[in-house]
Formats: structure tokens, C-alpha cells, sequence
């Protein structure tokens, strides 16, 4: 019993100090900093949108069936070639002078054969030549002066004017002044060289000497061709009547010489302001050719544009068509008076070139008739047309 009383007792010592411990432990906790607080939850992030549900792929569209490939057209056919027309043009002059630029240009540059055109250019012994060829049958245009054509149409030939080239008048007279010649009334009992007796060179010679009171019988007509420095300085005339291409050789190119060039005086023909150069056919074979025709006044009006942008050009082909034109200065100084010609008369402004005004014309018939050149009136508008001026 005793044994037993010690074993209790030495348990009872030894939970002393465990208790002790346990309580030192449970004091020495709470001297500890209390935990911090718990941190708020989070606020949860709000949901994402759900991803749409993805869109059923559209059904591809079917592509358009490819239209049919289009047949190639056809090629155009080529214009047919212009019916072929011969033309036989008879001019005032007696030879190829450089004067027809135009024809030889157009000849040239090919635009005769473009047209179908086929030229043969004839001598005339002057407009007045000219013109009865015409009416003859030898040839299919004239080129003369408005008066000579009169002289047919008055005669009863139906002619027909279709064309002016040179829309002003070029012919002039050229005095001697070293021979006494101041004015026209000088010009009595003198000699006038003219190239032909039936010529627009004796026609305007008669109408300056008309116009200021002088007949015919007043002075002496001597045809020379265009031989007029000859005619001038052998004193076999004392005036001519001659243009401006006549001039130029004579008192520029040393036709008449240096010391005797200031005795020349040229006189302008006021009496005729507009054309003097005129193509004038039958009517019946202007109306059978109509086409034709209208395809050579074309061709000659593309050659005087040309002419216009390119004179030395146009001087250098002269040099090789037109009897005497070696002198490309002479060809040069031609060419330029040509282009003025053909660019400033009457009418040309408001219609263009080749334009006959038919006014300027009926004034200088009216004048021819009442001093007695022409035997009748004419009616220049029943003959000059314009009907191929464009």
C-alpha cells in the first residue's frame, strides 16, 4: 500500500509540471498577434461574353456561266476606190508655169490619185483659147478669166463656174514711164503688149482704158505671149499687161536691166477686186460628174493647204514640173503671191477658199457691158455656182 501511495504521488508531481507547460503554452498564444483578417473575397471578374456561335458558312454563290465567247467581228471591207475620172484642164497659159502650183502639189503628193483623178493639163493660147476649147469639146475645164467665160455664155454655151483658185485678181499693167507713160490717157496712140487677142490679159488692158475714156481704136494691141521684156525694151510696146510672176522676172530676176528698172511703174486693175481666175465646164458634163468633180476640187484644196505650210517644199516640186522654174527665189516669190491670192479675196473669209463671189464678178460684167467689151449683159449668178465649196 505504500508502494502504491508513492507511485501517486509521483504522478501527481509529475502532472504538475505538465499542466504548467500547458498552461505557459496556452498564455504565450495569446500574446501573439491576433491573425490578420481574413481579405475580402475577390468580386469575381465578370463573365465574358460567350463567343457567338460562329455563322454557318454561306453557301458560296455559284459563278455566273461564262458568256460565250463573242465571235470576232468581221473585218471591214475596204472602201472601194473613188470611180477613176479623167479630167483634161485647159489653162490660160501656154505652157506649165510655175503660176499651177497647185496642180503639180496635188500630182505630187498623190492626191489626184487618192481621188481617182487622173489630169491632163493643155496649153491654152489665153483664157479666151481656153474657153473655146471648151466649148469645142477638147477639153473638160477651163481655167480663164470671168469675162471670157461670159463671151461663151452670151453666145449660147451653157457653162457652168465651178471653182476660183485665185479668189483675187492678180493681172496688172506695167508702163514705161522713160517712154512718157504718167497715166492711162498717155496710153493713146502707144502700143500695149498683151499675150492674146482673145486673153484676161487684153480684157483688163480694155477695161482700165474704157474706164478712163479710151477705145480700142485709141491704142495699138500687140499678142506677145508672155514675151514682154522683149516687147518693152525693143520699144515695139510701151505698156503690157501682165501679173505678178511677169513682174517679179522682169524687175527683180534682171529681165529688164538694173539702170532702166525705175523707168517700170506698175498699175493695179482696181476695176477687178476679186477672182479673175475661174474653172468654168460644160453644166451637162458638171451634172454627169458631179462625183467626180467634187473630188477634184478636194484634191486641189488639200495641195493649197499644203502649198500654204510648206512653200519651199512647194517651190523645189515646181522646180521639176513648170517650164523655167530652175530660180527657186522666182518659185519662192510666185508661191507667196500665189498663197495671198488664193487666202484674201472676196468671200474667202466666210466661205473658204475657191469661193467665186459672184457679186465682185456681176460688178465687173456690169462695167465690161457698159463700156461696150462684152456685146450683152451677163447674169454671173446663173452661171457661177459654188456649189462644190464645201
Amino acid at each position: 500500500m505504500t508502494q502504491t501511495t508513492n507511485r501517486t504521488r509521483w504522478l501527481r508531481w509529475l502532472a504538475v509540471p505538465v499542466a504548467a507547460a500547458l498552461l505557459f503554452t496556452a498564455c504565450g498564444d495569446d500574446d501573439e498577434a491576433e491573425p490578420a483578417a481574413p481579405a475580402p473575397a475577390a468580386e469575381p471578374e465578370p463573365a465574358a461574353d460567350p463567343e457567338p456561335e460562329p455563322e454557318p458558312a454561306a453557301e458560296p454563290e455559284p459563278e455566273p456561266a461564262a458568256e460565250p465567247e463573242p465571235e470576232p467581228e468581221p473585218e471591214p471591207e475596204p472602201a472601194a476606190p473613188p470611180e477613176p475620172i479623167d479630167i483634161r484642164l485647159v489653162t490660160w497659159g501656154g505652157g506649165k508655169f510655175i503660176d499651177f502650183i497647185d496642180l503639180y502639189v496635188a500630182e505630187e503628193n498623190g492626191y489626184f490619185a487618192e481621188a481617182g483623178v487622173t489630169l491632163e493639163q493643155l496649153p491654152g493660147a489665153g483664157a479666151g483659147d481656153a474657153v473655146r476649147q471648151l466649148v469645142a469639146g477638147n477639153a473638160d475645164i477651163a481655167m480663164a478669166d470671168a469675162l471670157s467665160g461670159f463671151f461663151a455664155t452670151i453666145a449660147g454655151a451653157d457653162l457652168e463656174g465651178i471653182y476660183c483658185p485665185y479668189t483675187q485678181n492678180w493681172m496688172t499693167m506695167l508702163v514705161n514711164t522713160g517712154a512718157g507713160i504718167e497715166s492711162p490717157e498717155d496710153l493713146r496712140g502707144k502700143t500695149v503688149a498683151v499675150t492674146s487677142q482673145a486673153s484676161t490679159s487684153k480684157w483688163y488692158a480694155a477695161l482700165l482704158l474704157a474706164d478712163n475714156g479710151i477705145t480700142e481704136e485709141d491704142v495699138t494691141f500687140a499678142a506677145t505671149g508672155i514675151a514682154f521684156g522683149e516687147a518693152l525694151l525693143g520699144g515695139q510696146a510701151q505698156a503690157a499687161s501682165t501679173w505678178g510672176s511677169i513682174n517679179w522676172a522682169l524687175l527683180e530676176a534682171g529681165g529688164i536691166p538694173d539702170d532702166q528698172v525705175g523707168d517700170y511703174e506698175i498699175w493695179q486693175y482696181t476695176q477687178v477686186p476679186g477672182p479673175n481666175d475661174v474653172y468654168f465646164a460644160n453644166r451637162s458634163w458638171v451634172d454627169e460628174n458631179t462625183d467626180g468633180v467634187g473630188r477634184f476640187i478636194d484634191a486641189l484644196e488639200k495641195a493649197k493647204v499644203w502649198i500654204q505650210e510648206n512653200p519651199e517644199a512647194a517651190a523645189e516640186i515646181g522646180s521639176r514640173y513648170a517650164v523655167g522654174a530652175d530660180n527657186m527665189d522666182r518659185n519662192l516669190a510666185v508661191i507667196d503671191y500665189r498663197i495671198q491670192m488664193q487666202s484674201e479675196g472676196p468671200g474667202v473669209a466666210e466661205n473658204g477658199m475657191g469661193w467665186c463671189d459672184v457679186t465682185t464678178i456681176q460688178d465687173v460684167a456690169d462695167q465690161a457691158t457698159e463700156l461696150g467689151i462684152l456685146p450683152d449683159a451677163a447674169d454671173a449668178s446663173a452661171v457661177i455656182s459654188n456649189r462644190f465649196i464645201n
